[in-house]
C-alpha cells in the first residue's frame, strides 16, 4: 500500500480517538473530596479501587499503542512528518507562542502556513 493512501495520524491523535490520550485516567478526580469520618477500611478499599482503575487504564493505553504500531506497520496509518506537524500547529490561535514559532519556521523555509504550499 502506498503512503499517499495512508491516513496521517500521530500516536497522540490515535490515543485520543481511543479515549486514552491523557496519562492519568481521571478516575479519582471526583473522589478526592474525602468526607469526614472515613474509616481505615474505607480508605483501603478506595485505594484498592483506584489501583485497579489505574492498572486497567494503563492496559487500555498499552493496547492502543500496540494497535497504532500495527496500523503503521500495515501501512493504513502513517505518522505525520515534521512539516505536517508544524503546519498543524501553525493553524492554531495566533496569540499562542508555539503557533507563532511554527509560523516563523514555515516562513523561513519558504512555506505558506495557510496553504502548505511554497511561497
Amino acid at each position: 500500500m502506498t503512503s499517499s493512501r495512508a491516513k496521517v495520524m500521530s500516536l497522540d491523535e490515535y490515543m485520543g480517538l481511543m479515549g486514552v490520550r491523557d496519562p492519568l485516567s481521571g478516575y479519582m478526580d471526583d473522589k478526592m473530596k474525602i468526607p469526614h469520618g472515613e474509616t481505615q477500611r474505607q480508605t483501603e478499599r478506595r485505594q484498592k479501587e483506584a489501583a485497579h482503575a489505574r492498572a486497567e487504564y494503563e492496559r487500555k493505553r498499552e493496547a492502543a499503542r500496540t494497535e497504532y504500531k500495527a496500523l503503521v506497520d500495515s501501512g493504513k496509518v502513517r505518522p505525520p512528518t515534521e512539516m505536517e506537524k508544524r503546519l498543524k500547529i501553525a493553524q492554531g490561535r495566533p496569540e499562542n507562542p508555539a503557533v507563532q514559532a511554527a509560523r516563523r519556521v514555515l516562513t523561513r523555509r519558504g512555506i505558506d502556513w495557510r496553504t502548505g504550499r511554497a511561497l
